[in-house]
């Protein structure tokens, strides 16, 4: 009930299911609070979420040469000769290219590349 007026109150917009569902992740007692404990979990699961979010970006960025916040094939190729150490064919190169590359753009994102590292984790 607290969770609810403070969201209001700050604008904050979760749907009661997913509030449900966060309650049920977070209070580990059962008892329909948060106490000292679980908002210590919160904070430290929060912190590692955000500390790998920007690792995330920093890795994007090393591969993103010209800064265009975007990968070319080009600078996708660069990047696995250099920091994998594996040489990929033009053939291989548009087949990983076509998995990676949601919107066809030619390009990959930051949430195209976000994607594909969550499914590999």
């Amino acid at each position: 009930k607290q969770w609810y007026q403070r969201r209001v109150r700050v604008g904050i917009k979760i749907s009661d299911e997913d509030l449900k569902t966060m309650m049920d992740e977070v209070d580990q007692d059962g008892d329909g609070a948060i106490n000292f404990s679980e908002m210590l979990t919160i904070m430290i699961r929060m912190h590692k979420q955000t500390r790998e979010s920007q690792d995330l970006v920093k890795v994007f960025e090393v591969m993103d040469k010209d800064g265009n916040k975007r990968i070319s094939k080009t600078e996708l190729r660069k990047a696995l000769k250099l920091y994998a150490n594996k040489k990929v064919s033009s053939e291989e190169m548009d087949k990983i290219m076509k998995e990676v590359d949601f919107d066809n753009d030619g390009y990959i994102s930051f949430s195209e590349f976000a994607n594909c590292v969550h499914l590999f984790k």
